[in-house]
C-alpha cells in the first residue's frame, strides 16, 4: 500500500506504531482509495493520542456511516494494541472519486 503520509519526520516510536496501526485499519476497504491517504498522528505526554486521517474516497453507500465506521475501528484497534487513550480520530474525506 503506497501511502503519501504525514512525510515521516522524525516520528516517535509511538507516532509510529500509530501510524501503523491506523494503516491497517484502512487497508482493504474497498470504499478507500489507498495511494492518496494522509495520516497525521498527536500523541501527548500524558499517554493520549489524536488521529487525523485523510481519505480520497469512493461513492459507494452513505459516505457518513463509512467514516464513523473507519473512526470506530481505529479507536478500537488502538485502545486494544497499546496503552494509549484515544482522544479523537478525525475522518477528512479530501474529495471522491466516482
Amino acid at each position: 500500500m503506497k501511502t503519501v503520509a504525514a512525510r515521516l519526520r522524525k516520528w516517535s516510536a509511538a507516532q509510529a506504531t500509530l501510524y501503523t496501526i491506523v494503516m491497517m485499519c484502512l487497508q482493504g476497504r474497498n470504499e478507500i482509495i489507498a495511494d492518496d491517504c494522509e495520516v497525521h498522528v498527536v500523541v501527548t505526554d500524558d499517554g493520549r493520542c489524536t488521529v487525523t486521517v485523510s481519505l480520497v474516497m469512493k461513492q459507494e453507500g452513505p459516505l457518513l456511516l463509512l467514516c464513523q465506521q473507519i473512526q470506530k475501528h481505529i479507536a478500537e484497534e488502538i485502545a486494544f494494541m497499546t496503552p494509549f487513550t484515544v482522544n479523537a480520530v478525525h475522518v477528512v474525506v479530501k474529495r471522491l472519486a466516482i
